[in-house]
């Protein structure tokens, strides 16, 4: 739904180089997770991500680039399937982005994140019933970001997206390590 918003804003070059990554890394986390237990991997992406997020603090921050969109989606599709969070190694990579198009770029990206993982998790025998009903339930959630984001998307401007951005990687990556 924020990619339909924002499709003005999509950058179909970029979204199609994060899609890449994030196939890839789709695939290799749905086959790694057919051979090592997600709990052991939880600490390892918890520490590279809050590695990333301070590497951000320091410097300026990763810049949209060929290499960063496909080890940005890669990385996301990897973490993603194996231990359910896509969003920080992507949106990293859009940290500097005009907000309008972090957005729509990381809606799309979403979208077929999530679908290729479920897709992926399926095919492995680690997707069914309880999945989606838990799933499920995390529609009105949904239902009421994608109400209030016009309201709230007003006063985000690239410095507010900026330190939004590393503040939900980095508190995902506390929540992942205390899993």
């Amino acid at each position: 739904m924020m990619a339909y918003r924002g499709r003005a804003a999509i950058n179909r070059r970029e979204l199609t180089l994060s899609l890449v990554g994030l196939c890839m890394g789709t695939a290799v986390g749905a086959w790694g997770l057919s051979l090592v237990a997600p709990a052991s991997l939880t600490k390892l992406f918890a520490l590279l991500i809050l590695v990333a997020v301070l590497v951000s603090l320091i410097g300026t921050g990763v810049r949209v680039s060929r290499g960063a969109l496909l080890a940005g989606g890669g990385a996301a599709g990897v973490m993603g399937t194996m231990v359910g969070i896509h969003g920080p190694p992507i949106a990293l990579v859009f940290q500097n982005a005009e907000p309008a198009q972090a957005r729509a770029m990381l809606g799309a990206f979403f979208a077929v994140g999530y679908a290729t993982s479920v897709i992926a998790l399926f095919a492995v025998g680690l997707f069914g019933r309880q999945e989606l009903t838990v799933g499920l339930l995390l529609l009105p959630g949904v239902g009421i970001g994608y109400a209030t984001a016009p309201l709230v998307g007003r006063f985000v401007d690239r410095r507010r997206l900026r330190i939004a951005i590393l503040t939900i990687s980095g508190a995902s990556a506390i929540a992942l390590a205390l899993r």
